[in-house]
Protein backbone atom coordinates (compact mmCIF):
# COMPACT_ATOMS: atom_id res chain seq x y z
CA UNK A 1 0.00 0.00 0.00
CA UNK A 2 1.52 3.56 -0.96
CA UNK A 3 0.56 6.37 1.41
CA UNK A 4 1.26 9.62 1.12
CA UNK A 5 2.31 11.83 4.46
CA UNK A 6 0.77 15.40 5.07
CA UNK A 7 3.07 17.97 6.14
CA UNK A 8 1.50 20.48 8.39
CA UNK A 9 2.02 23.38 6.99
CA UNK A 10 2.30 23.13 3.56
CA UNK A 11 -0.33 21.33 1.12
CA UNK A 12 -0.57 17.81 0.08
CA UNK A 13 -0.17 18.30 -3.21
CA UNK A 14 -1.28 16.63 -6.55
CA UNK A 15 1.67 17.15 -9.21
CA UNK A 16 0.63 18.16 -12.80
CA UNK A 17 -2.94 18.91 -11.85
CA UNK A 18 -3.57 21.26 -14.27
CA UNK A 19 -2.13 22.77 -17.46
CA UNK A 20 1.43 24.05 -16.93
CA UNK A 21 1.11 23.58 -13.19
CA UNK A 22 3.21 20.99 -11.13
CA UNK A 23 1.83 21.94 -8.03
CA UNK A 24 -1.98 22.52 -6.36
CA UNK A 25 -2.29 26.22 -5.07
CA UNK A 26 -2.49 26.67 -1.29
CA UNK A 27 -6.11 26.16 -0.09
CA UNK A 28 -7.86 27.79 2.42
CA UNK A 29 -7.50 27.45 5.60
CA UNK A 30 -3.41 26.56 5.09
CA UNK A 31 -1.47 28.53 6.97
CA UNK A 32 2.51 28.76 5.12
CA UNK A 33 5.11 28.39 7.68
CA UNK A 34 6.73 32.29 8.81
CA UNK A 35 8.61 31.50 11.94
CA UNK A 36 12.87 30.24 11.36
CA UNK A 37 11.37 27.33 13.84
CA UNK A 38 8.61 26.73 11.52
CA UNK A 39 10.82 26.26 8.30
CA UNK A 40 12.78 24.19 10.98
CA UNK A 41 10.19 21.69 11.14
CA UNK A 42 9.83 21.03 7.58
CA UNK A 43 13.51 19.52 7.24
CA UNK A 44 12.15 17.41 10.47
CA UNK A 45 9.10 16.17 8.67
CA UNK A 46 8.36 12.82 7.27
CA UNK A 47 7.99 14.25 3.96
CA UNK A 48 11.71 15.41 3.67
CA UNK A 49 13.47 12.46 5.55
CA UNK A 50 11.61 9.76 3.78
CA UNK A 51 12.38 11.29 0.17
CA UNK A 52 13.71 7.98 -1.61
CA UNK A 53 11.38 7.09 -4.47
CA UNK A 54 10.94 2.80 -3.87
CA UNK A 55 10.79 1.98 -7.74
CA UNK A 56 14.19 2.78 -7.97
CA UNK A 57 14.72 -0.45 -5.79
CA UNK A 58 12.43 -2.39 -8.10
CA UNK A 59 14.79 -1.62 -11.02
CA UNK A 60 17.78 -2.82 -9.76
CA UNK A 61 19.45 -6.10 -10.75
CA UNK A 62 19.60 -6.54 -6.31
CA UNK A 63 15.85 -7.52 -6.16
CA UNK A 64 13.62 -10.50 -6.54
CA UNK A 65 9.81 -10.69 -6.59
CA UNK A 66 6.79 -12.73 -6.65
CA UNK A 67 5.50 -10.08 -9.50
CA UNK A 68 3.64 -11.80 -12.52
CA UNK A 69 4.95 -10.74 -16.06
CA UNK A 70 1.38 -10.17 -16.91
CA UNK A 71 1.23 -7.21 -14.79
CA UNK A 72 0.60 -3.82 -15.94
CA UNK A 73 1.35 -2.19 -12.00
CA UNK A 74 4.00 0.35 -11.38
CA UNK A 75 5.90 -1.90 -9.67
CA UNK A 76 5.89 -4.28 -12.16
CA UNK A 77 6.54 -1.55 -15.07
CA UNK A 78 9.55 -1.04 -12.83
CA UNK A 79 10.47 -4.64 -12.37
CA UNK A 80 10.58 -5.25 -15.95
CA UNK A 81 12.34 -2.47 -17.50
CA UNK A 82 9.11 -0.85 -19.47
CA UNK A 83 9.59 1.93 -20.92
CA UNK A 84 7.15 3.69 -18.94
CA UNK A 85 6.51 3.34 -15.05
CA UNK A 86 2.71 4.23 -14.56
CA UNK A 87 0.06 2.23 -15.92
CA UNK A 88 -2.19 5.24 -16.50
CA UNK A 89 -2.58 8.96 -16.50
CA UNK A 90 -4.62 9.32 -13.71
CA UNK A 91 -2.48 8.12 -10.87
CA UNK A 92 0.18 10.21 -9.58
CA UNK A 93 3.74 9.66 -11.73
CA UNK A 94 6.08 7.35 -9.86
CA UNK A 95 9.26 8.72 -9.06
CA UNK A 96 8.46 12.14 -10.65
CA UNK A 97 5.43 12.81 -8.04
CA UNK A 98 7.74 12.10 -4.63
CA UNK A 99 10.83 14.17 -5.75
CA UNK A 100 9.06 16.91 -7.00
CA UNK A 101 6.81 17.14 -4.05
CA UNK A 102 10.23 17.21 -1.90
CA UNK A 103 11.57 19.70 -4.67
CA UNK A 104 8.58 21.91 -3.86
CA UNK A 105 8.71 21.94 -0.17
CA UNK A 106 12.39 22.77 -0.46
CA UNK A 107 11.69 25.40 -2.31
CA UNK A 108 9.16 26.78 0.39
CA UNK A 109 12.34 26.91 2.55
CA UNK A 110 14.89 28.52 -0.12
CA UNK A 111 12.67 31.45 -1.29
CA UNK A 112 11.19 32.24 2.52
CA UNK A 113 13.62 31.68 5.10
CA UNK A 114 15.37 34.25 4.80
CA UNK A 115 12.73 37.06 5.72
CA UNK A 116 11.45 34.36 8.36
CA UNK A 117 10.72 35.95 11.95
CA UNK A 118 12.98 35.05 14.74
CA UNK A 119 16.11 33.13 14.60
CA UNK A 120 19.76 34.54 13.58
CA UNK A 121 21.43 34.94 9.72
CA UNK A 122 23.65 31.88 10.52
CA UNK A 123 20.54 29.84 11.78
CA UNK A 124 18.78 30.52 8.44
CA UNK A 125 21.69 30.40 6.01
CA UNK A 126 21.78 26.91 7.69
CA UNK A 127 18.39 25.78 7.01
CA UNK A 128 18.30 27.64 3.36
CA UNK A 129 21.86 25.03 3.10
CA UNK A 130 20.04 22.35 4.22
CA UNK A 131 16.86 22.59 1.56
CA UNK A 132 19.17 23.03 -1.17
CA UNK A 133 20.95 19.62 -0.36
CA UNK A 134 17.38 18.11 -0.01
CA UNK A 135 16.80 19.76 -3.48
CA UNK A 136 19.80 18.56 -4.89
CA UNK A 137 19.18 15.15 -3.87
CA UNK A 138 15.57 14.69 -5.51
CA UNK A 139 16.92 15.61 -8.81
CA UNK A 140 19.49 13.39 -8.50
CA UNK A 141 16.95 10.81 -7.96
CA UNK A 142 15.00 12.02 -10.72
CA UNK A 143 17.96 11.70 -13.11
CA UNK A 144 19.01 8.71 -12.53
CA UNK A 145 15.27 7.65 -14.13
CA UNK A 146 14.07 10.06 -16.59
CA UNK A 147 17.60 11.12 -18.14
CA UNK A 148 20.10 8.97 -20.23
CA UNK A 149 23.80 8.12 -18.55
CA UNK A 150 25.63 11.09 -18.10
CA UNK A 151 28.18 10.88 -21.06
CA UNK A 152 30.38 14.10 -21.33
CA UNK A 153 30.50 14.54 -25.04
CA UNK A 154 26.49 14.52 -26.03
CA UNK A 155 25.34 15.72 -21.68
CA UNK A 156 25.16 19.27 -23.44
CA UNK A 157 22.47 18.20 -25.85
CA UNK A 158 21.08 15.68 -23.68
CA UNK A 159 17.85 16.39 -22.17
CA UNK A 160 17.79 16.51 -18.44
CA UNK A 161 14.73 18.17 -16.45
CA UNK A 162 12.83 20.89 -15.57
CA UNK A 163 14.49 23.02 -13.28
CA UNK A 164 11.75 24.55 -10.96
CA UNK A 165 12.36 27.05 -8.14
CA UNK A 166 9.17 28.89 -7.68
CA UNK A 167 6.59 27.74 -5.42
CA UNK A 168 3.93 29.66 -7.68
CA UNK A 169 1.57 27.38 -8.78
CA UNK A 170 -0.09 29.76 -11.78
CA UNK A 171 3.55 30.27 -13.14
CA UNK A 172 4.30 27.74 -16.76
CA UNK A 173 6.09 24.92 -16.32
CA UNK A 174 10.14 25.14 -17.18
CA UNK A 175 11.23 23.21 -20.20
CA UNK A 176 14.03 20.19 -20.07
CA UNK A 177 17.09 21.87 -19.01
CA UNK A 178 20.29 19.68 -20.76
CA UNK A 179 21.47 16.65 -18.41
CA UNK A 180 25.02 19.14 -18.21
CA UNK A 181 22.78 21.92 -16.86
CA UNK A 182 20.68 20.47 -14.56
CA UNK A 183 23.85 18.83 -13.04
CA UNK A 184 25.82 22.13 -12.81
CA UNK A 185 22.96 23.60 -11.20
CA UNK A 186 22.93 20.62 -8.62
CA UNK A 187 26.29 21.14 -8.09
CA UNK A 188 26.31 24.89 -7.41
CA UNK A 189 23.19 24.65 -5.36
CA UNK A 190 25.44 21.65 -2.99
CA UNK A 191 28.70 23.86 -3.19
CA UNK A 192 27.17 26.78 -1.32
CA UNK A 193 25.30 24.77 0.98
CA UNK A 194 28.93 22.99 1.81
CA UNK A 195 29.98 26.86 2.99
CA UNK A 196 27.04 27.40 4.80
CA UNK A 197 26.56 23.90 6.74
CA UNK A 198 27.68 23.01 10.26
CA UNK A 199 29.46 20.20 10.73
CA UNK A 200 26.75 18.49 13.30
CA UNK A 201 23.35 18.80 13.63
CA UNK A 202 20.31 17.31 15.64
CA UNK A 203 20.43 13.75 14.01
CA UNK A 204 21.22 11.59 10.80
CA UNK A 205 17.90 12.97 9.06
CA UNK A 206 19.29 16.87 9.10
CA UNK A 207 22.41 17.67 6.79
CA UNK A 208 25.73 19.03 7.43
CA UNK A 209 28.99 20.09 5.31
CA UNK A 210 29.80 16.51 5.29
CA UNK A 211 26.68 15.89 3.72
CA UNK A 212 26.76 17.51 0.84
CA UNK A 213 30.51 16.85 -0.20
CA UNK A 214 29.33 13.41 0.33
CA UNK A 215 26.59 14.14 -2.45
CA UNK A 216 29.04 15.86 -4.49
CA UNK A 217 31.02 12.89 -4.35
CA UNK A 218 28.36 10.75 -5.35
CA UNK A 219 27.14 12.92 -8.29
CA UNK A 220 30.45 13.41 -9.04
CA UNK A 221 31.19 9.24 -9.61
CA UNK A 222 28.43 9.30 -11.58
CA UNK A 223 29.56 11.78 -13.99
CA UNK A 224 32.57 10.10 -13.95
CA UNK A 225 34.39 13.04 -13.02
CA UNK A 226 36.71 10.82 -10.83
CA UNK A 227 38.92 13.35 -9.59
CA UNK A 228 36.25 15.49 -7.69
CA UNK A 229 34.97 12.22 -6.52
CA UNK A 230 37.97 11.45 -5.11
CA UNK A 231 38.03 14.99 -3.34
CA UNK A 232 34.56 15.26 -2.39
CA UNK A 233 34.69 11.67 -0.69
CA UNK A 234 37.58 12.25 1.07
CA UNK A 235 36.29 15.45 2.08
CA UNK A 236 32.78 13.59 3.19
CA UNK A 237 35.03 11.90 5.56
CA UNK A 238 37.12 13.70 7.45
CA UNK A 239 33.52 13.74 9.46
CA UNK A 240 33.69 11.38 12.87
CA UNK A 241 33.20 8.20 11.76
CA UNK A 242 33.00 4.28 12.72
CA UNK A 243 33.21 1.59 10.23
CA UNK A 244 31.82 -1.69 12.43
CA UNK A 245 34.03 -4.46 12.46
CA UNK A 246 30.84 -7.53 12.06
CA UNK A 247 33.33 -9.47 13.51
CA UNK A 248 32.49 -8.42 17.15
CA UNK A 249 28.69 -9.19 16.60
CA UNK A 250 27.18 -12.53 16.83
CA UNK A 251 23.65 -11.40 15.18
CA UNK A 252 22.10 -9.28 12.91
CA UNK A 253 19.48 -7.77 16.29
CA UNK A 254 22.46 -6.68 17.76
CA UNK A 255 23.16 -3.86 14.68
CA UNK A 256 22.37 -0.76 15.31
CA UNK A 257 19.01 0.93 14.15
CA UNK A 258 19.50 3.78 11.51
CA UNK A 259 18.96 6.73 14.41
CA UNK A 260 22.36 5.27 16.16
CA UNK A 261 24.03 3.57 13.10
CA UNK A 262 27.93 5.29 13.46
CA UNK A 263 28.29 4.23 9.52
CA UNK A 264 25.27 6.43 8.31
CA UNK A 265 26.14 9.84 7.21
CA UNK A 266 22.96 10.84 6.16
CA UNK A 267 20.05 9.10 6.81
CA UNK A 268 17.40 9.26 4.04
CA UNK A 269 14.11 6.74 4.09
CA UNK A 270 12.02 5.33 1.63
CA UNK A 271 8.62 6.37 0.78
CA UNK A 272 7.09 3.09 1.33
CA UNK A 273 7.49 1.36 4.67
CA UNK A 274 6.61 -2.07 3.08
CA UNK A 275 9.07 -2.40 0.63
CA UNK A 276 11.21 -4.40 3.10
CA UNK A 277 8.46 -7.43 2.82
CA UNK A 278 9.87 -7.18 -1.25
CA UNK A 279 13.78 -7.20 -0.43
CA UNK A 280 14.62 -10.30 -2.05
CA UNK A 281 18.07 -11.81 -3.26
CA UNK A 282 18.17 -11.77 -6.93
CA UNK A 283 20.30 -15.22 -7.87
CA UNK A 284 22.85 -12.79 -8.90
CA UNK A 285 23.63 -11.18 -5.89
CA UNK A 286 23.88 -14.39 -4.12
CA UNK A 287 26.06 -15.51 -6.43
CA UNK A 288 28.84 -12.82 -5.31
CA UNK A 289 28.81 -13.80 -1.85
CA UNK A 290 31.12 -16.45 0.03
CA UNK A 291 30.80 -18.32 2.92
CA UNK A 292 33.25 -15.70 4.92
CA UNK A 293 31.12 -12.90 3.85
CA UNK A 294 29.45 -11.57 7.51
CA UNK A 295 27.32 -9.25 5.47
CA UNK A 296 25.46 -12.27 4.05
CA UNK A 297 25.13 -14.25 7.36
CA UNK A 298 23.22 -10.93 9.21
CA UNK A 299 21.42 -9.67 6.32
CA UNK A 300 20.49 -12.15 4.13
CA UNK A 301 17.91 -14.88 5.45
CA UNK A 302 16.58 -18.69 3.69
CA UNK A 303 13.28 -18.23 5.90
CA UNK A 304 12.24 -21.72 4.31
CA UNK A 305 15.38 -23.30 2.92
CA UNK A 306 14.89 -23.10 -0.85
CA UNK A 307 17.38 -20.71 -1.80
CA UNK A 308 15.35 -17.94 -1.51
CA UNK A 309 17.06 -14.87 0.54
CA UNK A 310 15.09 -12.06 2.39
CA UNK A 311 16.36 -9.19 3.35
CA UNK A 312 16.46 -8.47 7.32
CA UNK A 313 16.27 -4.98 8.19
CA UNK A 314 14.41 -2.91 11.00
CA UNK A 315 11.90 -0.92 9.87
CA UNK A 316 12.39 1.74 6.60
CA UNK A 317 15.24 1.17 4.64
CA UNK A 318 18.15 3.31 4.94
CA UNK A 319 19.13 4.62 1.37
CA UNK A 320 21.35 7.72 2.71
CA UNK A 321 24.99 8.25 2.58
CA UNK A 322 27.23 6.14 4.19
CA UNK A 323 30.73 5.89 5.27
CA UNK A 324 31.30 3.11 3.74
CA UNK A 325 30.03 4.28 0.19
CA UNK A 326 32.45 7.36 0.29
CA UNK A 327 35.30 4.14 1.03
CA UNK A 328 34.02 2.72 -2.11
CA UNK A 329 33.79 5.81 -4.17
CA UNK A 330 37.15 7.17 -3.13
CA UNK A 331 38.22 3.83 -3.99
CA UNK A 332 36.99 3.38 -7.24
CA UNK A 333 38.05 7.07 -8.13
CA UNK A 334 41.62 6.69 -6.84
CA UNK A 335 41.86 3.27 -9.33
CA UNK A 336 40.00 4.65 -12.15
CA UNK A 337 43.12 7.65 -11.94
CA UNK A 338 45.67 5.23 -11.83
CA UNK A 339 46.42 4.90 -7.91
CA UNK A 340 45.14 1.41 -8.06
CA UNK A 341 47.47 0.62 -4.82
CA UNK A 342 45.82 2.70 -2.62
CA UNK A 343 42.32 2.03 -3.93
CA UNK A 344 42.96 -1.46 -3.12
CA UNK A 345 44.07 -0.76 0.41
CA UNK A 346 41.22 1.35 0.81
CA UNK A 347 38.86 -1.24 0.12
CA UNK A 348 40.65 -4.23 2.12
CA UNK A 349 40.28 -1.82 4.88
CA UNK A 350 36.37 -2.15 5.20
CA UNK A 351 36.60 -5.80 4.07
CA UNK A 352 38.99 -6.50 6.90
CA UNK A 353 35.33 -5.16 9.34
CA UNK A 354 32.97 -7.69 6.63
CA UNK A 355 34.53 -10.82 6.40
CA UNK A 356 34.74 -13.81 8.78
CA UNK A 357 38.93 -12.99 10.49
CA UNK A 358 39.42 -16.64 10.17
CA UNK A 359 39.20 -16.60 6.81
CA UNK A 360 40.28 -12.96 5.74
CA UNK A 361 42.64 -12.64 2.88
CA UNK A 362 43.48 -9.48 1.43
CA UNK A 363 42.40 -8.85 -2.14
CA UNK A 364 45.33 -7.86 -4.81
CA UNK A 365 45.07 -6.33 -7.80
CA UNK A 366 47.53 -6.52 -10.86
CA UNK A 367 46.39 -3.76 -12.79
CA UNK A 368 43.93 -0.89 -12.88
CA UNK A 369 41.14 -3.00 -14.71
CA UNK A 370 41.39 -5.41 -12.31
CA UNK A 371 41.43 -3.41 -9.13
CA UNK A 372 38.11 -1.38 -10.74
CA UNK A 373 36.18 -5.07 -11.21
CA UNK A 374 37.25 -6.30 -7.60
CA UNK A 375 36.14 -2.57 -6.36
CA UNK A 376 32.86 -2.80 -8.17
CA UNK A 377 32.12 -6.40 -6.86
CA UNK A 378 32.54 -4.81 -2.98
CA UNK A 379 30.44 -1.99 -4.09
CA UNK A 380 27.78 -3.99 -4.97
CA UNK A 381 28.10 -6.16 -2.08
CA UNK A 382 28.27 -3.20 0.79
CA UNK A 383 25.56 -1.20 -0.71
CA UNK A 384 22.99 -4.09 -1.56
CA UNK A 385 19.25 -2.50 -1.25
CA UNK A 386 20.83 0.61 -0.28
CA UNK A 387 19.47 2.49 -3.11
CA UNK A 388 22.42 3.42 -5.56
CA UNK A 389 22.39 -0.04 -7.66
CA UNK A 390 20.09 1.77 -10.32
CA UNK A 391 22.62 4.36 -10.73
CA UNK A 392 25.18 2.06 -10.65
CA UNK A 393 23.91 -0.09 -13.27
CA UNK A 394 23.00 3.10 -15.16
CA UNK A 395 26.90 4.16 -15.56
CA UNK A 396 28.89 0.92 -15.72
CA UNK A 397 26.29 0.16 -18.74
CA UNK A 398 27.42 3.29 -20.25
CA UNK A 399 30.71 1.93 -19.56
CA UNK A 400 30.40 -1.08 -21.02
CA UNK A 401 30.95 -2.80 -17.40
CA UNK A 402 26.95 -4.16 -17.44
CA UNK A 403 25.65 -7.69 -18.73
CA UNK A 404 22.14 -8.58 -20.19
CA UNK A 405 20.09 -8.65 -16.87
CA UNK A 406 17.20 -10.88 -16.79
CA UNK A 407 14.00 -11.47 -14.66
CA UNK A 408 14.27 -15.12 -13.81
CA UNK A 409 10.82 -16.86 -12.48
CA UNK A 410 10.81 -20.17 -10.03
CA UNK A 411 10.67 -21.99 -12.70
CA UNK A 412 13.64 -20.77 -14.93
CA UNK A 413 11.76 -18.81 -17.17
CA UNK A 414 13.16 -15.39 -18.86
CA UNK A 415 10.19 -13.17 -18.04
CA UNK A 416 12.22 -9.74 -19.55
CA UNK A 417 15.64 -8.87 -20.07
CA UNK A 418 17.78 -5.83 -19.60
CA UNK A 419 20.17 -6.19 -22.13
CA UNK A 420 23.34 -3.53 -22.77
CA UNK A 421 22.59 -0.33 -23.92
CA UNK A 422 19.30 -1.01 -23.61
CA UNK A 423 17.57 2.27 -23.88
CA UNK A 424 14.99 1.51 -20.96
CA UNK A 425 17.72 2.32 -19.17
CA UNK A 426 15.81 5.61 -19.37
CA UNK A 427 12.26 5.50 -18.38
CA UNK A 428 9.88 7.80 -20.23
CA UNK A 429 8.33 10.92 -18.76
CA UNK A 430 5.43 9.75 -17.36
CA UNK A 431 2.01 10.02 -19.17
CA UNK A 432 0.49 12.49 -16.55
CA UNK A 433 3.10 14.77 -16.85
CA UNK A 434 3.19 14.56 -21.03
CA UNK A 435 -0.68 15.35 -21.15
CA UNK A 436 -0.62 18.51 -19.26
CA UNK A 437 2.85 19.65 -20.72
CA UNK A 438 2.54 18.34 -24.41
CA UNK A 439 5.37 20.36 -25.40
CA UNK A 440 7.81 18.52 -23.30
CA UNK A 441 10.75 16.69 -24.72
CA UNK A 442 10.14 12.66 -24.60
CA UNK A 443 12.93 9.95 -23.75
CA UNK A 444 11.65 8.22 -26.62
Amino acid sequence: MRFIRVLTYIITCTLLLSCNKYLDVQPKGIVMPKTVSEFEGILNSETLTTTFPTHLVYLSDDIKTNISSLEKTTDANAYFWRQSLDPNREAEPAVWAISYRVIYRANVIINNIMDAEGGNEQKKKEILAEALVTRADAYYNLLTVFAKAYDRNTAVSDPGLPWVTSTDVTTATPDRLSLQETLDRMIEDLKVAANDLPTTNVNKYRATKYVANGLLARIYLYMEDYANAATYATKALEAPHIISNYNDIYSFYELPMVEDDPEILWARLTEDAYLINDLNYSQSLVDIFDYSDLRFLYFAEDWYGEGDYIRNSFGFVNTGITFPEMLLTKAEALAHNDDFSTAMDIVNTLRENRIDQYSYEELVASSKEEAIDLILLERRKELAFGGQRWADMKRLDKQGRMPEVERINKDGDVLASLPPKSPNYTIEIPGRVLLFNPNMKKNH
